[in-house]
């Protein structure tokens, strides 16, 4: 079972790297409208150059930024716009539901990722395309649930104890990894959310972390125990010493991932910035 768990951690990890490739890289594209700009143009991948002090003039609300993104947060859409001086507004959602089933350790797992979560967050600019963004999770119900058969002939151990599941009625059960919970977040990253230039198009890209409730693992068991195939065969609630060293074993899991109630967070992206008044 420790493994489950360590495998679990390591699919959240790696599930930014496992999502869909960005679209394709755009080359520089004209604007059809008249923005005033640094007769320098920007890098298209961000933003990247001088920005003119006249282009953090516009009016306010003047622009409209959509972006795809996708991050430790899981996938989703941002929606921004430009604010006083140097600093925009966004808003964001993320929604992911990915199902994983392979066999391990004699059992049939299968995971399931979702990721349901809210915010919005302010960037400041305080020098070119360099950037501080602090903002809040509005609503957060991401968690990591597995889904487990045991096979036939199968063992596992929990607290260091190695139990045999019963080929008649195996073991099965569910666990979870909750990673839910409202807090203050901050990033900070290099690149334009919403353009200051002609291109329509920047490649922002941003780390930082949210603070969340503190992590939780939930495992829940059912079917027989022997002590060995076919012989003193119990339910797993009522097998001696199992109970007393499953809940010794949740402590020493929920005591691993504690630690990350601050939420590393990692998010890159595409944006198109369009004027949406003058």
């Amino acid at each position: 079972m420790q493994r489950i768990l360590t495998l679990l951690a390591l699919i959240l990890a790696a599930f930014p790297l496992a999502l869909p490739a960005q679209l394709p890289a755009t080359g520089p594209l004209s604007s059809p409208y008249s923005f005033t700009m640094n007769p320098e143009p920007d890098l298209l991948a961000g933003g990247a150059g001088q920005v003119e002090p006249a282009a953090f003039g516009d009016r306010n609300f003047s622009r409209l930024t959509v972006r795809s993104t996708g991050s430790t947060l899981g996938t989703g859409a941002e929606l921004a716009t430009n604010l006083p001086h140097h600093f925009d507004l966004r808003v964001f959602g993320n929604y992911t539901n990915f199902t994983y089933n392979f066999e391990q350790s004699q059992f049939n797992i299968g995971v399931n990722l979702e990721m349901t979560n809210t915010g919005a967050q302010v960037d400041y600019y305080p020098w070119k395309s360099f950037r501080i963004s602090p903002g809040y999770l509005m609503y957060n119900s991401d968690r990591v649930r597995a889904d487990l058969q045991a096979q036939d002939g199968a063992t596992f151990t929990i607290n260091h104890v190695t139990y045999n599941s019963d080929d008649a009625d195996p073991i099965h059960g569910i666990g979870r990894l909750v990673l839910a919970g409202r807090g203050f977040m901050v990033t900070t990253g290099w690149g334009h959310i919403v353009s200051r230039s002609r291109h329509h198009f920047t490649f922002p890209f941003e780390a930082g972390a949210a603070f969340i409730s503190t992590p939780k693992v939930l495992f829940e068991l059912q079917g027989d125990i022997c002590a060995a195939q076919g012989y003193e065969c119990r339910e797993v609630d009522d097998y001696p010493g199992f109970t007393a060293n499953l809940n010794t074993q949740l402590a020493s899991w929920n005591k691993t991932v504690a630690p990350f109630h601050v939420y590393p967070l990692v998010e890159g992206g595409v944006a198109y910035t369009f004027r949406i008044r003058r």
